[in-house]
């Protein structure tokens, strides 16, 4: 794969990033845990909420949430397939101008 082809990952967490401490989200309780189990048990990965096409930054495009590829990416067997074949393209998140 070339640059460009990859599957985007964001370089730091977005301002919002559902790890970072204080709950910016406001998800109910245990509702992060579910979402992390859910995807690994899909063998997927968690995109960044402010990527997706219904969010703010529509145009941006999706992006494996830096969180996510954090805290269990390891765990996640599709971060673990993309890594075996040349890895992600990495990206800044969206800012307040993109939109």
């Amino acid at each position: 794969m070339s640059r460009g082809d990859r599957p985007r990952l964001l370089t730091e967490q977005c301002s919002t990033c559902v790890f970072r401490p204080g709950n910016l989200m406001h998800l109910r309780e245990g509702r992060l845990h579910d979402l992390v189990n859910e995807n690994l048990r899909a063998g997927a990965a968690l995109t960044c909420h402010q990527t997706l096409s219904y969010g703010d930054h529509p145009d941006f495009g999706e992006a494996v949430c830096r969180g996510f590829y954090d805290a269990v990416g390891p765990r996640s067997q599709i971060v673990r397939i993309v890594e075996r074949l040349g890895g992600y393209d990495e990206v800044p998140p969206p800012t307040k101008d993109e939109s």
